[in-house]
């Protein structure tokens, strides 16, 4: 992880370059997670680590393409971002997507959404809820799930699946995201987390009866 931090520090500093002249590994753009239930394909630029992620625990973290070797031109927005799908029927928890939205501006929900389970560390700037979706964008005083992430943090909350899939936002604390880049990122992200039936039916041409 402290290599990916140096790497996405260097991307910073040249987004004009599509860094093809060191991009050796071929680009992983999306998992299966949840025993095959959710597939999470990034949003272009992105991909995904298959290194860090631990997809045993339905765990993924995505990152831009150039920061792990793969040859991509750098997104418009950079930042890294995690996915973990919870077990089966825990979605049921975003169906009432109002009641997730108010639980989680509460001490509990707080405790929740905090990295060191202290309430006391998070401080909600904002929250919404819509179409069994819930985001909320918060600070953390608490240290960061990995060391040189901004403390800000855009998180979003969805039932896919009948599973409950949570996905985070964070940039680097030296270039930090703002509201504006931060719910734009969480939300390609989002858009490309997909029930796996899903997914390979839009992936699948339908076959006229008629066809050959």
């Amino acid at each position: 992880m402290i290599r990916f931090i140096a790497v996405l520090c260097g991307v910073l500093s040249v987004t004009a370059c599509t860094l093809t002249d060191t991009a050796t590994s071929p680009a992983t753009r999306s998992v299966a997670l949840g025993e095959g239930a959710v597939v999470a394909t990034t949003p272009e630029g992105y991909c995904v680590d298959e290194v860090a992620s631990q997809t045993a625990r339905d765990f993924a973290i995505l990152a831009p393409c150039a920061t792990l070797g793969a040859q991509a031109g750098v997104p418009s927005v950079i930042g890294f971002a995690t996915v973990q799908v919870g077990p089966a029927e825990s979605g049921s928890a975003a169906v009432d997507e109002l009641a997730l939205r108010d639980y989680l501006i509460t001490e509990d929900g707080a405790r929740l959404l905090s990295q060191s389970g202290d309430a006391a560390d998070v401080d909600i700037l904002s929250s919404q809820a819509f179409n069994s979706q819930v985001m909320v964008h918060f600070a953390d005083a608490g240290p960061p799930p990995f060391a040189g992430l901004q403390q800000e943090e855009w998180r979003a909350f969805t039932n896919i699946n009948g599973r409950l899939v949570t996905i985070g936002v964070r940039g680097l604390a030296a270039a930090p995201l703002t509201e504006g880049p931060g719910a734009t990122l969480l939300k390609l992200i989002l858009a490309g987390v997909q029930a796996a039936a899903t997914t390979i039916e839009e992936a699948t041409p339908e076959t006229s009866p008629n066809a050959g």
